[in-house]
């Protein structure tokens, strides 16, 4: 696999990796032929997470034809620092990834001219799927992220958990304090 990242997509992406370490300690990068997958599980397998980024959204993508994508997993922990949010928003014009025998290099294109690249070893594994029965589940929710963030704003951030309703006509979220009534 070989990618670059340009621009604001650099701090997109950024972004959805500090989403998946907050699920889990575990980060698997599936490259396909119609783009990267970032997907992360809790560690009681009770949450599943997937980022789907399209070959479009990179300003270059290729996977290795000929032979079998590698599809490998990481520690969130040796991730996490590279794509810090304030530090890749002032000084980061672009990002490549790529992989080579049993590591993933990220370089850093950044404003002088400054290369940073780090070398992170991965451990080569089946990708990440989550296992359930679509035809169980008719529902499906979407709408745009503007609306999805204006809605839990309202929210403190140290809340852990919100619950989602729906019913025909009416979506309602909500939390619980013990102690009190829910909002």
């Amino acid at each position: 696999m070989n990618c670059i990242v340009e621009g604001n997509c650099v701090k997109a992406f950024g972004r959805a990796i500090h989403a998946l370490a907050r699920l889990g300690d575990e980060l698997w990068l599936d490259p396909m032929a119609k783009g990267l997958a970032l997907r992360s599980v809790n560690s009681a397998h009770s949450a599943y997470s997937c980022f789907f980024f399209s070959s479009l959204f990179f300003h270059q993508y290729n996977t290795d034809k000929g032979s079998e994508p590698i599809k490998c997993k990481l520690h969130s922990k040796s991730i996490l620092p590279l794509f810090r949010l304030p530090s890749i928003e002032r000084t980061v014009e672009h990002c490549q990834l790529s992989t080579e025998d049993d590591l993933v290099k990220i370089k850093f294109l950044c404003k002088h001219g400054i290369v940073k690249t780090h070398n992170l070893r991965f451990q080569e594994s089946d990708a990440l799927q989550a296992v359930f029965a679509s035809h169980l589940c008719p529902n499906v929710l979407k709408a745009p992220a503007k609306l999805l963030s204006d809605m839990v704003m309202h929210f403190p951030v140290s809340q852990e958990e919100i619950t989602l309703s729906i019913s025909s006509g009416k979506i309602s979220l909500r939390n619980y304090y013990e102690g009190g009534n829910s909002k």
